[in-house]
């Protein structure tokens, strides 16, 4: 079974597109279908009681998460060390 955790929730998250850009000062919230999608695709599957622990803290993180999805980083750019070249 895999470990979920809210970093990884998150990067399910940005990879799929779930949290789009709101508009400025819009409460944003966070569909309990989508989580649980994410959940079940990392083999989780969470329950709603746990989902719903999880989804103020994930809301409160999108504006970082955003912000970090809409960074550009060019393709000069090479990986970190901890990531090994193949």
């Amino acid at each position: 079974m895999t470990t979920m955790n809210r970093r990884r929730l998150l990067h399910s998250l940005a990879l799929t597109g779930a949290v789009g850009k709101a508009a400025e000062g819009a409460e944003v919230a966070i569909p309990l279908e989508v989580l649980r999608n994410v959940s079940a695709a990392h083999g989780a599957n969470l329950s709603d009681e746990r989902l719903t622990a999880v989804k103020p803290v994930l809301e409160h993180r999108l504006p970082q998460l955003r912000a970090l999805r809409d960074f550009a980083v060019d393709d000069t750019v090479e990986p970190t060390q901890g990531i090994l070249e193949m």
